[in-house]
């Protein structure tokens, strides 16, 4: 009956390395610095990174920052 039990989950790409790829050289250092500084909410990054046009929410931050997306896992 349970033969075909699949209890692996499903690995997600993480939305900031997803992100982080897609940036060039000079945005990829301000992000990271952005991302590092632990003083910047992740709420208020999601806010600023809104006001030029990049969505990533705060909650892929968080999870980027302590180590719960699958970056963590690589």
């Amino acid at each position: 009956m349970l033969e075909n039990l699949n209890t692996n989950p499903s690995k997600k790409p993480c939305a900031v390395r997803t992100l982080w790829t897609s940036l060039d050289e000079a945005d990829k250092e301000i992000l990271m610095s952005n991302l590092s500084d632990l003083s910047i909410g992740h709420k208020t990054l999601e806010k600023a990174l809104s006001s030029v046009g990049v969505k990533l929410s705060d909650t892929a931050i968080a999870r980027h920052r302590t180590g719960l997306c699958s970056c963590s896992k690589i």
